[in-house]
């Protein structure tokens, strides 16, 4: 399981998948899953971090906006 503490630009900067109405469709399993947007947060420092420390992450356009966001698996 992923351990926030050691990930604190991440940790400052998502929100739990499951708790976002407009994107809970994006996975079968959004329990699972974190998500930062990227207009809120910046998206470059974010990836860095999970490159960093060697977590998977995917990044996808929005489909309500024209901003992007990050899903994280928390099971890693």
């Amino acid at each position: 399981m992923l351990n926030l503490t050691k990930l604190p630009v991440l940790n400052n900067n998502h929100e739990q998948l499951i708790d976002n109405l407009d994107y809970i469709d994006l996975h079968s399993n959004p329990s699972q899953y974190l998500i930062a947007y990227s207009y809120i947060s910046n998206l470059l420092d974010i990836s860095a971090e999970l490159i960093i420390n060697n977590i998977e992450f995917s990044h996808h356009p929005c489909p309500i906006s024209d901003e992007s966001y990050l899903l994280i698996n928390i099971n890693q």
